[in-house]
Formats: structure tokens, sequence, C-alpha cells
């Protein structure tokens, strides 16, 4: 009984000093994004990757030392947003607070309504900004990468769609306004090449760039790689094949 009381002691005298090394080690100053260094999961890598395909901007910070992601999304798409704002702040990539609704005046005085999220800023992200960005006349210009294949996971594929899929006749079609023809061209092979995905680029009308259109007779395949990653309310955007 002696010996076993004994190690009662240490066991409660080790654990005393662990949770005061905790609080010790919470209480330091926050880290800088240089000493942010990963790794990271290849889930978060495919939904930077695969929201950069959309509107989401990586900002290379002061210095140059870290990068940030800018998630942005219209009030029309906010079930997703806050999903994507839990996911990040749960695994400590952005802070727990829930995203306000902001409002933005455009060209014309049209309003815009729409939900921001700002990740913490990772060197270990630079890698990605040098993937989508190229330095022209110095102000950063995104682009399509020459490598997307290697990183278009079903999960990267499935948040592209999220932020920018709908429904469109028998198929479905990807905003891709911000690309050049050429750009589009080129994700439409990627889908082909990668995933056995037929789909064309399709005119938007004069000055407004093009999309991508997923053909009907690949939504079965294209619905079967993506809809294990959506949120159940947004199935509407896969059309019948929901």
């Amino acid at each position: 009984n002696t010996e076993c009381l004994k190690w009662d002691n240490i066991i409660n005298l080790t654990y005393s000093i662990i949770c005061l090394n905790i609080k010790d080690n919470l209480n330091l100053k926050k880290l800088t994004s240089k000493d942010r260094i990963g790794p990271h999961n290849i889930d978060i890598i495919s939904i930077i990757i695969g929201s950069s395909l959309s509107d989401t901007q990586l900002e290379k910070r002061k210095n140059g030392i870290g990068t940030r992601v800018i998630f942005e999304q219209s009030s029309d798409n906010i079930e997703y947003l806050m999903w994507f704002h839990n996911y990040l702040a749960s695994r400590g990539y952005c802070g727990n607070t829930k995203p306000k609704l902001q409002i933005r005046i455009r060209q014309k005085g049209k309003v815009y309504y729409h939900y921001r999220i700002n990740s913490y800023t990772f060197s270990s992200f630079n890698w990605i900004h040098e993937m989508f960005y190229k330095l022209i006349d110095n102000k950063y210009i995104k682009f399509v990468p020459l490598n997307i294949g290697e990183y278009l996971t079903p999960l990267a594929l499935a948040i592209w769609f999220l932020a920018d899929g709908s429904s469109l006749d028998k198929g479905a079609r990807i905003a891709t306004n911000c690309f050049t023809l050429e750009e589009v061209n080129f994700l439409c092979n990627v889908l082909k090449s990668r995933y056995n995905i037929i789909a064309t680029l399709n005119k938007c009308g004069k000055d407004k760039g093009h999309i991508i259109y997923i053909h009907d007779n690949s939504m079965k395949l294209f619905t079967k790689i993506v809809k294990p990653y959506l949120l159940p309310s947004l199935y509407y955007k896969l059309g019948s094949y929901k």
C-alpha cells in the first residue's frame, strides 16, 4: 500500500508539472509567420488549391515572409463559407470569430454583400502563392499553374465546384471568367486527363470571359467524384444528379 501511495504521488506530481508546462506554453506570444512551417494535411492543401481556382486570393505578406489565404464569398453562398471557416478554425488556421457580413459598392453603384475569411500567415504557404502568381509590373497576377493536375484531388475539385459551380441544362458549369481562353481550355484538358471528365469552354458573352461546361455524359462520373465532399444542402448544384 505504501508503494502504491508513493507511485500515486509521483503520478500526481508529474501530471501537475505537465499541466503547468501546457499553461506556460499557451501563454507564449503568438507565433510569427516564419515559425509556422507545417506540415499541412493534404486536405488543407486541397482546399486551398481548389478555392484558389475560384475567388480566393493568396496574399504575400510584409517582406515576403509568409502568405495568408483570403477567402471571400457572396452572401448567397453563406452556408459553404461558414463550413469553410469552421474547417479552418477547428484546425488552427484562422480565428474562431465567425465572419461578418460586409458591404461593397461596385461599379455603377451596385451593392455587393459578401463575407471574408483571412487565414493566419504561414511561410509554408509561400510555395502555393508561387504556383498561382507571377509578379508583373510590381503587381501579383493570378494564373493557372501548369502543374495544377498534380494537386487537383477529388476534394480540390469539389471545393472548386462548391465555390464557382452550378447545374446547367443536363450538365454543370464552373465559372472561370477570371482566366484567359488558353487557361480555361487547359483546365478542360486537365479534367479529361486526370478524371476522364469531358468538359469544354463556353463563351459568357461579350467581354465576359469563358466558363467550363461539364457535359451530361460525364455528370455521373463527376457526381461520383465530388458528391462525397459536398454539403447535403448544396446537392442542388448537381441538378438532376443530386
